[in-house]
């Protein structure tokens, strides 16, 4: 709506309306910067229709008067296109803070940063800083998201001394009861400790002592109450702090007083979410259950509160305590809060139809099911329980109950897991930190009830794969936290321990989700991502790669399952394998999957083997590896070897260009390789030489007159001429050899295999075997044909 039908004619409005009609053209440069002055002195001339009240006071409802698009687009774009402008800007916020504030609340959250932008130096900010104080004191501007967001702007670009930001402490404290402040209090804190930790520290200490004060005298605005609610929210960020006043000599007789003597149950309700925040102390949990075990007790018993004091118990282990209670009472509390509050609105779930209290009341019922579902005995009844396990999963995929996702896919996870995973070091996995630690004195013999791998192998098909809750988990990935993308790598895996499972996994997109979730690196160091390592190892060990990548290429894998490989510097590549984390299994495996991903007969086995070959990292690994001490491992990698060399042009420099010094390293290496005591090992090595002889001519020429091969492998093959396979590949190898001697060339000939008479009689005795096959029986005539002993 044009301004001048509106207003005044006094005012000239048409600046407003030509200047944004320009911004709307394609131009090659911008307006006149005398244009953004004239209507930005428009846009501050409201200030007198606001005083002669012919529009609101605050500016607030200017939408009715004016095109707020356009006041916007016009503040920006004189901010941004001229310096002159933007000082001419800068002039009238500053001459009038009071009106300028009021003008910029009716714009979008993004002008803030104009608004502050408009200050240049600390000193021009004093006077706002005391609009800021006195709005936020009175509480009566409608914005006040706009304004802790000016107030937070100005301390990251400015830098204050405490005494000018401390009133902050005290004004946002005494509004914890509002949500908006309550959000933007946690971030405001968080710099203010940041960058003033004493000061800050004695100022949130000293209000909090003031407020005891008031409440020990019954003064003030419920100050108890406050102290309560502030310290809850501040606990995950300011622990000790808030540790420290929650220590504070006489506030738990007042606590207490408040809840026995006065029967207040909404506060009770209120200091019950305290002890719950405040048990992230290991210290307050010992306090706690030392103090508050008969609150906790009594409060069991009303049901208003019953969920609360269930959850203190829970993260305190503090109900060992009592008599009346057990771990599958504390369980049942928890699953009839869910399914009381969720199952009549189960088919239109929308957390505006409940009430704030029932959501809450869920939030900590499934907090404290992901703690107990740690616990077998909680696990199998949780399991049982059908009707519960689809209300978590209609939970779990509904968009409105996304702020408790976390602890719905923690107990997945638990849920979820095999038994020997459970008990494994590697279980708790550590991304239970996010929870108390569970070991009270009686917390290892409670819930021993032991659990059944065909139950949890049934669950997991019926609850996960044949709901397809992959499926739906990949759909969300890129809008999920970090914690709780770790739940569902923790869910990935623990399906892919069953290797029935994983062709489904695969097919519901969860190798994608693995890949993305390691490219993605934000975990780096931390246990939950050998989950993701070993997950996809176990996919890519019992699944052709050409069934798995087709967003991908089998080249993203390569790092994840070098990952799992000891390096010879693992402080600076892998700290995990400091702590032991990383097994000597998962090298077994990393290996077995990177040698069906170089096995692959598509382009993506060759490149595989390009990439390993050409990345001296992975390269010096695999050479560490062929000469480990443990046998598996060793068998492992020169497998691996034997079939990258089914691309032997990609490999063959590394063990066969022998002017080369550390390709002749590895061929000696190979050769007394030859001679292991293990027989799996020994067929990897004669494959290797097998291949090479057989596939590139110029190599098998060369080879001919290596001595220790040569004698090595006659003397393997005469040794342990009934192993057959052993027997077939050094065949190979020999028969790759002869094709290159000329037939009845008297200057060419090559004693170590043409008269060597152990070789002759080896293989005469292989043919009167009959055991090898027609097409390396076929092979022993034309060898000995030119034997000439």
């Amino acid at each position: 709506m044009p301004l001048n039908e509106r207003l005044d004619d006094s005012i000239e409005t048409s600046v407003i309306d030509n200047l944004c009609a320009a911004f709307d053209n394609t131009l090659i440069s911008t307006p006149d910067v005398q244009k953004y002055n004239d209507a930005v002195s428009a846009i501050f001339q409201l200030k007198q229709y606001s005083a002669s009240r012919k529009i609101p006071t605050d500016v607030s409802n200017i939408k009715g008067f004016i095109d707020d698009h356009k006041v916007e687009e016009i503040l920006t774009r004189s901010y941004q296109d001229h310096s002159e402008s933007r000082a001419h800007l800068s002039k009238l916020i500053q001459k009038d803070i009071t009106f300028a504030l009021n003008l910029f609340e009716m714009l979008s959250r993004s002008s803030v940063h104009i608004f502050v932008g408009c200050f240049t130096d600390k000193k021009t900010t004093i006077s706002l800083l005391n609009e800021l104080q006195m709005r936020i004191h009175y509480g009566e501007d409608v914005h006040v998201t706009y304004l802790l967001s000016v107030i937070l702007q100005l301390l990251n670009k400015f830098s204050y001394n405490f005494k000018e930001v401390r009133f902050l402490v005290k004004e946002l404290i005494l509004r914890i009861n509002e949500d908006e402040v309550k959000s933007m209090m946690l971030i405001i804190f968080a710099n203010l400790q940041s960058n003033f930790a004493k000061d800050f520290d004695k100022a949130i200490i000293d209000f909090m002592s003031s407020l005891i004060v008031e409440a020990e005298i019954e003064v003030g605005n419920d100050p108890l109450s406050t102290i309560v609610k502030t310290l809850s929210e501040l606990y995950p960020s300011l622990t000790a702090l808030c540790s420290e006043v929650f220590l504070t000599n006489g506030l738990s007789k007042l606590f207490k007083k408040r809840v026995f003597e006065e029967q207040d149950l909404q506060f009770t309700k209120e200091l019950l979410q305290l002890l719950s925040s405040a048990c992230i102390d290991e210290t307050m949990r010992v306090y706690i259950t030392e103090n508050y075990i008969q609150l906790l007790e009594t409060s069991l018993n009303v049901k208003e509160v019953q969920v609360y004091s269930a959850l203190v118990l829970v993260k305190t282990w503090s109900f060992t305590k009592l008599t009346n209670i057990n771990l599958t009472q504390l369980s049942e509390i928890f699953i009839s809060a869910i399914s009381g509050c969720v199952m009549p609105k189960i088919k239109d779930l929308n957390e505006g139809s409940f009430k704030s209290e029932e959501v809450t009341k869920v939030d900590m019922s499934v907090e404290a099911l992901a703690y107990l579902s740690l616990k077998p005995s909680v696990k199998n009844m949780v399991r049982n329980n059908g009707s519960f396990i689809k209300i978590l999963l209609d939970l779990i995929t509904n968009q409105r109950t996304t702020h408790f996702l976390y602890g719905l896919l923690v107990i997945m996870a638990n849920l979820t897991a095999l038994p020997e995973e459970t008990n494994s070091g590697s279980q708790p996995i550590n991304d239970l930190k996010n929870y108390a630690d569970l070991k009270g004195p009686a917390a290892e013999k409670i819930g021993a009830e032991k659990e059944s791998k065909v139950d949890i192998t049934l669950f997991d098909e019926k609850y996960v794969l044949n709901t397809e809750l992959i499926s739906f988990l990949k759909s969300e990935m890129h809008s999920l936290s970090p914690n709780c993308k770790q739940q569902v790598v923790r869910v990935i895996y623990n399906l892919t321990r069953s290797k029935n499972f994983i062709p489904q996994c695969i097919s519901q997109g969860g190798t994608t989700i693995i890949l993305e979730y390691l490219v993605n690196k934000q975990d780096v160091g931390e246990p939950i991502r050998i989950l993701g390592c070993r997950a996809l190892t176990r996919m890519l060990i019992f699944t052709n790669p050409a069934l798995i990548f087709r967003k991908y290429s089998a080249l993203n894998a390569i790092p994840f399952l070098f990952e799992l490989l000891p390096r010879s510097t693992p402080v600076d590549e892998n700290p995990l394998h400091n702590d032991e984390q990383i097994k000597l299994t998962d090298n077994y495996e990393a290996l077995l999957a990177l040698t069906n991903l170089a096995s692959s007969e598509t382009s993506d086995g060759e490149e595989v083997c390009k990439r390993i070959v050409s990345t001296d990292d992975y390269w010096s690994t695999i050479e560490n590896l062929m000469l480990d001490e443990n046998v598996p491992l060793q068998r492992s990698t020169l497998e691996l070897i034997s079939n990258m060399m089914s691309h032997p042009l990609t490999i063959a420099a590394k063990f066969f260009n022998l002017e080369n010094p550390q390709s002749l390293k590895n061929f000696n290496i190979l050769v007394k390789l030859l001679q292991l005591s293990d027989i799996e090992s020994q067929r990897a090595v004669a494959a290797i030489f097998a291949n090479i002889a057989t596939t590139i001519p110029l190599i098998a020429k060369e080879l001919l007159t290596k001595k220790e091969l040569i004698e090595n492998a006659i003397q393997v093959f005469a040794d342990q001429i009934d192993d057959i396979e052993l027997r077939q590949r050094l065949l190979m190898l020999f028969y790759g050899l002869f094709e290159m001697i000329p037939d009845n060339s008297p200057n060419e000939v090559y004693p170590l295999l043409q008269e060597n008479q152990q070789l002759k009689k080896a293989l005469n005795m292989s043919l009167e075997r009959g055991d090898l096959g027609p097409e390396f029986s076929a092979a022993i005539p034309v060898i000995l044909a030119k034997i000439k002993v």
